[in-house]
Parts: C-alpha cells; sequence; structure tokens
C-alpha cells in the first residue's frame, strides 16, 4: 500500500469514472486501475466492483476512502510543514556549563532575541559531563562548554572564543603591586579551587606546573564561582577564574593577568553532526563571537567598585 496508491482510490471515488480519475491523477487509465487492483490485493478486500456498465465502491472501500482521505490531509500537511521549515523559528534547547552561564548568558540573550526572534532558548545549565549525556540522547539541541574535555570528538563544535585564567586576590594582599603574576608568584597562597565535577577545577589545576608535586599550604574547595569569589574577598586565599567570569566587579578584590604564556580555556558550541538546524547553531555561535566579551582592562585594575 502506497500513498500514490490511495490517491488513486480517493480520485476515482471523487470522478466515478476511471479515465476522468486517471486524467486527475496525470496518468494513464490503465497504470490507475493496475494501481487499485495493487491496493486490493494489499488489503485483501474487494473496494470497488466494476464492469464495462458499472462502477460501485463496496462498503469496506467507502470505509477505507474515509481513511485514505485523512491519511492523504495529514501527508500533504507534513509536506507543508517540512518544505516551509525555517531553522530560525521554533525553541532551541541550549546547555551550558556552570562556570559560563552566569557570565556569558546577560550579554548574550538580548542580541540573540535580535538574531532571532522566533528561536527562543530555553537554557539547562550543568556539568560537562552530564550535558554531554543529554545531547547524545537528543535532550539538548545543542551546549557550551570549554575545551579540553574527553568525549567531545563525536560532536561537531563551533569556536566561540579563547578565554584566559587570570589570578585573583584580596585587593589589599601584598601581590597586587605587582602589574601581572606568575604561578610562582602564588604556589605558597592557599588555593581555592572548585570542586569536584566542574571541568574548571581540572583546567586550573593544569595550570599550574607540577601541582601534583608542590607542597601547597592548603587546597580549599568552593562550590561555585561567586563562593569563590568570596572567599578571597573574606581573606582565605587566592584564585584562578576565567576572565570572563572575573570581570564582574566584585568589591575588595584585584584581578591580575597571568604572565605569557598565560593558560587559557577554548570555548565552543557543540552539537550533534546530523543536527537538522545547523543554520541556526551556526547564526548562535556567530552572535556569540561578535559579543566583547574579553576586555583587556577588565583584568589588570581592581574590581571593586
Amino acid at each position: 500500500m502506497t500513498l500514490t496508491e490511495l490517491r488513486y482510490l480517493v480520485a476515482l471515488h471523487q470522478q466515478r469514472h476511471f479515465a476522468r480519475a486517471a486524467e486527475a491523477c496525470h496518468v494513464t487509465q490503465s497504470t490507475l486501475s493496475a494501481g487499485i487492483k495493487h491496493l486490493e490485493d494489499s488489503l485483501g478486500v474487494v473496494l470497488v466492483e466494476r464492469s464495462r456498465q458499472f462502477l460501485q465502491f463496496t462498503p469496506i472501500g467507502e470505509l477505507v476512502v474515509e481513511h485514505a482521505q485523512d491519511i492523504l490531509a495529514r501527508s500533504d500537511d507534513l509536506l507543508s510543514l517540512v518544505k516551509t521549515n525555517d531553522p530560525l523559528q521554533g525553541e532551541l534547547s541550549l546547555g551550558i556549563i556552570f562556570t559560563i552561564a552566569p557570565y556569558l548568558l546577560p550579554k548574550l540573550i538580548h542580541p540573540w532575541r535580535d538574531a532571532a526572534p522566533k528561536a527562543p532558548l530555553r537554557l539547562t545549565e550543568g556539568y560537562t559531563h552530564d550535558l554531554l549525556h543529554k545531547l547524545t540522547q537528543g535532550e539538548l539541541d545543542a551546549a557550551i562548554i570549554a575545551l579540553p574535555f574527553p568525549g567531545t570528538d563525536d560532536f561537531t563544535a563551533w569556536q566561540l572564543y579563547r578565554e584566559p585564567f587570570v589570578a585573583v586576590l584580596p585587593e589589599q594582599h601584598p601581590l597586587t603591586q605587582k602589574e601581572q603574576l606568575s604561578v610562582a608568584d602564588i604556589q605558597d597562597e592557599p588555593l581555592l579551587i572548585l570542586g569536584q565535577g566542574h571541568c574548571f577545577r581540572d583546567h586550573a589545576l593544569s595550570a599550574i606546573p607540577h601541582v601534583a608535586d608542590h607542597p601547597w599550604q592548603s587546597l580549599i574547595e568552593g562550590s561555585s564561582l561567586e563562593t569563590i569569589r568570596a572567599m578571597v574577598a573574606g581573606g582565605m586565599g587566592v584564585t584562578l577564574l576565567p576572565s570572563l567570569a572575573a570581570a564582574n566587579a566584585w568589591q575588595g578584590l584585584m584581578t591580575l593577568p597571568l604572565v605569557d604564556p598565560a593558560p587559557f580555556r577554548d570555548v565552543v558550541l557543540i552539537a550533534r553532526p546530523t543536527h537538522s538546524r545547523r543554520e541556526a547553531l551556526r547564526l548562535l555561535a556567530q552572535t556569540i563571537k561578535q559579543l566583547s566579551l574579553i576586555s583587556p582592562e577588565s583584568i589588570r585594575t581592581p574590581t571593586h567598585s
């Protein structure tokens, strides 16, 4: 049974004449007749009683025509939907890791609304491994994460921006007299980092040479970047932050760049390679790339108001 055969049957029901039905379907009469006969054989019933002088639909034939009309209408609706599908229309589900979302979203929401007013974002925060799982399961259209992170090779990625790490210290700390810091400058300070599960924890620790071998005075964990900044402001130690997060004003803190080559992370937008709305995702990546995110001035001056 095919949609074409159903169209032949409905046309015959409308025209009540094989020749006129064939003309309406733009096929020969023999093609239309053979199609209806194949449909009857597939269903195992007689749909039309016909002879040279007589054509009559059977009771089951009338029921099949009724259902065929509904099927064809739904099929036409589906084709119309596909043909008029706009990749920039409809909600996009976007996952963002915890250490990016609070600092990127305030800058992104209005530009994206202007760029794609019919494609609102449905946002989910999470750990990188959780977002990758949701992408694989189809629960998310895309995710914004930071590299390096294992398991991303199976996704299409759009580079968004490169984010250097900066040192954040209490404003009255003696090291704030320097223009920039090296890792050696802070290796004897209590170091505040994110807890297990956050990819930035690994990024920050990997930025410190031989961290596993160094006898740090203390290593203090926080649950979020904002918690860590509050702990630094309270004099509990120093930390490394992504520069976008450090740019937000926080009274009592000083943000200083690290000496070149400064550690960094690459922030990317990732999606399944087969995603059907790649044009919308490319536009999202382009919108983010055009934002003024990383300002050198924001990491060379005190962050108090």
